[in-house]
């Protein structure tokens, strides 16, 4: 609310909870508002008159402020996060929802050994403050120069917000995420295994396991494109979590006209495959009447060719599954298939938490 009033009043505001002490713990509700150094007196006696006009905490317990959904979108700062931003402003227009972008920068003394010595803590505490700095000011630049890149009308649609944290974004961002409490997550990849997407494959895939929220896996080179319609492909294997899931995928969905595809791929011709795949239409039908959603069980040599045969066939504009919790010792004889088509796939891939 303060940061949206500042706004409304020709300040650039950046949220940043980042303490540059050495030891400091991070406190949820100590968030702090940067302004520029030039605009700082000001900015003050504009808070002095928000706290005259306004009750804070009276907002803040009422809820007003929690009215827009959230989507997070961390960013490594590269060309290619102009292309991941603007697609999830383009998500966040069709939702009302607000987008807070988030820059994770290296933590400098992550490989340094502990010492308890005076002069060592003085050089830490320098160091932490010029990796801050730099982290700034590559934050600031990159504000700019998104606002030049994506459309001036999609942009003043949405309300942007900035945060950067230090530290590893495998770590930081499922910990950011159960702050903020996101309907999605947006992050950048690009296919094949020598690809240097927004983060690599292997630092997507442990958000999606470890974050509590749905991640969308957006390509380098995908683009928001505002269809009249769009056709769906929900990947099942008849989990109980798929019915959450699915009800998930139809809230994110809520504004779209859109053709949803149940598909089962079986690797083997079974009678049981048929069966659930008769029972989840009668049940669909009679769960979502209004949408336009079906059951699809179909045979391939492996379940990845089996999806990609269909998503070409169908002209598919999104996947979607829930991501299993498996033990180590099933990981170690089968290839998750999360992690498959996030890694190698075209189109967006929507991910929920099983």
């Amino acid at each position: 609310f303060v940061k949206d009033k500042l706004e409304e009043n020709g300040f650039e505001v950046f949220f940043t909870n980042e303490g540059l002490t050495l030891g400091e713990k991070y406190n949820p509700d100590e968030v702090l508002l940067k302004v520029k150094a030039g605009q700082s007196e000001k900015a003050i006696a504009t808070l002095l008159q928000l706290h005259k006009e306004f009750d804070l905490d009276e907002i803040r317990d009422t809820g007003e402020i929690k009215q827009l959904k959230k989507i997070l979108v961390p960013v490594k700062i590269s060309d290619a996060c102009f292309n991941l931003c603007e697609y999830a402003i383009g998500l966040a227009s069709k939702q009302n929802a607000e987008v807070k972008v988030l820059y994770v920068y290296p933590d400098p003394t992550f490989i340094e050994s502990q010492k308890n010595t005076t002069s060592w803590e003085k050089i830490v505490n320098m160091e932490l403050k010029e990796a801050f700095n730099k982290a700034q000011l590559k934050l600031v630049e990159f504000s700019k120069e998104l606002k030049e890149h994506i459309p001036k009308a999609l942009m003043q649609s949405v309300k942007v917000h900035y945060r950067m944290l230090k530290g590893t974004p495998e770590n930081v961002i499922p910990a950011a995420s159960r702050r903020y409490k996101p309907e999605l997550i947006v992050m950048g990849t690009k296919p094949g295994d020598e690809a240097k997407g927004e983060f690599r494959c292997k630092t997507l895939i442990k958000v999606i396991e470890n974050a509590q929220y749905p991640v969308l896996a957006v390509p380098e080179d995908a683009r928001f494109i505002g269809k009249n319609k769009i056709n769906v492909m929900y990947a099942t294997d008849f989990y109980e979590s798929d019915d959450a899931s699915l009800n998930k995928l139809l809230e994110l969905l809520k504004s779209y006209d859109k053709k949803i595809y149940c598909v089962h791929i079986a690797t083997k011709n079974e009678v049981k495959h048929k069966e659930k795949t008769d029972e989840l239409n009668i049940a669909l039908k009679r769960d979502y009447p209004d949408q336009d959603i079906s059951c699809i069980s179909l045979e391939s040599e492996s379940v990845p060719k089996g999806l990609d045969d269909f998503m070409e066939l169908h002209a598919i504009d999104l996947l979607s599954l829930s991501k299993q919790k498996h033990s180590a010792f099933y990981k170690m004889f089968h290839k998750d298939l999360a992690e498959t088509m996030v890694s190698s796939k075209k189109i967006p891939t929507l991910i929920f938490p099983a």
